[in-house]
């Protein structure tokens, strides 16, 4: 479990940006990487994060490979061709570029998992009320930020600011 990460449920959407903003514009806190987990009236829940999904990393992929091959044909000389020629040329590189690129893309989305495990979302939602949105932020300097982080966060009204081994706990859920 990452003890670096930590936990602060609000009672409102715009009071858990507020913070977020004046979480970011403080230097003494120092936030690797932050997310957001609400609870739908269906049920569902919802994460706002930095991790890329592969149709995410799909869409990347194709539009740079696609813009990377057609130029590339233009540096090789697509347009000391003949008109029609020049454009099936760039045409044709553009298609393949994004071919590629889509499935490089993909692969590397895949591969790359960057944003939080998907397992502490799955734990905490269970713990979130509907309309009580959770900010789970990873702290750099853990030890030294999060008092420093409590302190910020009792103006906006957080109901929770802990480390997520305890926050999950709290109810007997663990997390590994």
């Amino acid at each position: 479990m990452n003890t670096n990460i930590v936990v602060a449920v609000f009672p409102s959407r715009a009071i858990m940006l507020r913070a977020l903003n004046h979480l970011t514009d403080t230097e003494s806190i120092l936030i690797k990487r932050a997310a957001v987990v609400a609870k739908a009236a269906t049920g569902e829940f919802v994460v706002l994060d930095d991790d890329m999904s592969p149709s995410e990393g799909t869409l990347a992929g194709l539009v740079l490979g696609a813009a990377v091959a057609a130029l590339g044909m233009i540096q090789l000389g697509a347009f000391t061709l003949p008109f029609f020629g020049a454009i099936f040329a760039i045409i044709a590189a553009a298609l393949v570029g994004a071919l590629l690129g889509s499935i490089v893309g993909r692969f590397v989305a895949h591969l790359v998992d960057t944003g939080f495990p998907g397992e502490v979302f799955q734990a905490l939602s269970q713990r979130l009320e509907e309309g009580h949105p959770a900010l789970v932020i990873e702290l750099a300097q853990p030890e030294a930020a999060l008092a420093k982080l409590r302190q910020a966060l009792k103006a906006y009204n957080a109901e929770l600011v802990e480390p997520l081994h305890r926050a999950l706990t709290a109810k007997g859920e663990e997390v590994e």
